[in-house]
């Protein structure tokens, strides 16, 4: 006699692989997808950081107090987590109290305490007390928290992804 046995033994065998190919696979997938992200995020600021510099370059080295005066040097990209444009509106300005903190990258900064919109942007910039345009500035970018695009060190440290003039 034939040896019967249930289809459904075979539809959850295969029902079982594909579970458990999805649960090695996914995990790694979802990994990539925010390392991708997280990467574009940095584009957009060096897109940012380029206009500033074009921005300079034709007004004697001085930097801009609003970005609304880069407005002919940027071409907005795309927020890699919405998919809409980042505009010179979507863009967070804020002022440095100190010129040194327009390259701090550590946790304790004032680049680390921002908060900002999920792949947005933030340009900062200082101007010294004698001075009434920015002597320097400093760009971040947000991850999908909205805190500053940020990196664990192996020695644990945390260092902020800061953009800047003295570059």
């Amino acid at each position: 006699m034939k040896n019967k046995y249930s289809p459904y033994l075979e539809i959850g065998i295969f029902l079982s692989a594909c579970l458990l190919i999805w649960l090695l696979a996914y995990p790694q997938y979802k990994e990539k997808i925010e390392i991708k992200q997280r990467y574009m995020i940095t584009v957009d600021a060096y897109s940012l950081q380029a206009a500033v510099e074009n921005y300079a370059a034709y007004n004697n080295g001085r930097f801009p107090k609003e970005l609304s005066e880069i407005d002919k040097f940027y071409t907005p990209p795309l927020n890699s987590y919405t998919k809409t444009p980042i505009t010179i509106k979507d863009i967070q300005v804020f002022e440095y109290d100190l010129r040194t903190e327009t390259n701090n990258p550590n946790a304790d900064g004032q680049n680390a305490s921002l908060k900002g919109t999920i792949g947005g942007l933030a340009y900062g910039y200082y101007i010294a007390p004698a001075d009434s345009f920015p002597s320097s500035y400093g760009i971040i970018g947000f991850d999908n928290t909205g805190k500053p695009l940020a990196e664990k060190l192996p020695s644990g440290e945390i260092k902020v992804f800061v953009l800047n003039s003295e570059e």
